[in-house]
């Protein structure tokens, strides 16, 4: 018998496998963006928050940070855009992320700390002109506007007291391994109330179970028991 006989008859004599095996290949794009310098008006970063809000889900944004800030309204959009991407967001701190992006930094699903950078948080700067009731109003507004974008991004990678601090006028400035401390902690309180939740729900369903098989054994009945 040739062996070419013999493979096939190997083959023929094989049981069928007890599963099915298919291979899918994914094409991840990885896009890579440079803030450079000073946050400018939000028309010029109308390209690039375009693309991070349209990334698919086998999409990698790389954000990568040297900026001492600039203006607040460009920082919102390109957050709004990461918020509502469906790409995996990597922020990279590299040189230093100051003021709005320090925000910006905190923003990514994933964040990247390099050695010697630096990163700080402090109240914004601005003004308004007008009517005494007028400035009143404007100030008043975005003083809420931006505790709240700040109290959102910032909690727990700073604290109730720090972040009362630099609402107050302070700055504060953190060296790379002072942010990689923070992040673990960070990390570790998220996943920590992620459990929490998690484990709620588990016993409201649990009790939504019992609560089914009670009715059940009262016989046919009206309620609905979601």
């Amino acid at each position: 018998m040739h062996k070419k006989e013999h493979d096939e008859e190997k083959v023929e004599n094989q049981e069928p496998l007890p599963y099915n095996y298919y291979e899918q290949k994914m094409t991840a794009r990885h896009l890579h963006y440079y803030i450079s310098g000073h946050i400018e008006e939000p028309s010029k970063y109308t390209e690039m928050i375009h693309k991070i809000r349209s990334a698919t889900a086998n999409d990698v944004v790389h954000l990568h940070l040297n900026t001492p800030g600039g203006q607040v309204s460009t920082g919102v959009q390109i957050i709004s855009a990461i918020r509502a991407s469906q790409g995996h967001v990597v922020t990279h701190l590299e040189g230093e992320a100051c003021s709005m992006g320090a925000l910006l930094f905190l923003s990514g699903d994933e964040m990247v700390v390099y050695d010697d950078s630096l990163l700080m948080f402090h109240n914004y700067s601005g003004g308004a002109f007008g009517k005494g009731h007028e400035i009143t109003a404007v100030v008043d507004a975005v003083n809420k506007w931006y505790s709240k974008l700040t109290n959102t991004i910032c909690t727990p990678f700073l604290s109730k007291a720090e972040l009362k601090k630099i609402f107050d006028g302070a700055d504060m400035w953190m060296l790379s391994d002072e942010v990689e401390e923070r992040l673990k902690k960070m990390a570790t309180i998220l996943q920590a109330k992620e459990d929490k939740k998690n484990k709620k729900v588990t016993k409201k369903r649990a009790a939504k179970k019992r609560t089914k098989k009670k009715v059940t054994k009262r016989g046919p009945a009206s309620i609905n028991v979601d």
